[in-house]
């Protein structure tokens, strides 16, 4: 018996987590970013066919990665995951 390949999802994913660490990479290099720590973010990620992922928006509030999402639903496939379990 084979394996039964599951399509991979393809479109804009919200995601949501309290910040553990962060980093910032400039032409200064990479440093830390200390004034995220402990705080709750949102992230909105465009999905490719490949499972490739590509970060779009972050930030505190849900209102606004809904929105996101939605403008980039149109350019990304049309669907929308959110894996936050929050409502706005």
């Amino acid at each position: 018996m084979g394996i039964v390949p599951f399509p991979n999802f393809v479109g804009v994913e919200i995601n949501s987590g309290k910040v553990q660490s962060a980093t910032v990479t400039d032409e200064n290099g990479t440093r830390p970013v200390l004034s995220d720590i402990g705080r709750f973010f949102y992230y909105v990620d465009v999905i490719e066919p490949d499972g490739g992922r590509i970060s779009m928006w972050d930030g505190t509030n849900k209102a606004e990665a809904v929105r996101q999402a939605n403008l980039l639903a149109l350019d990304f496939g049309g669907k929308i995951c959110d894996r936050t379990g929050r409502e706005q």
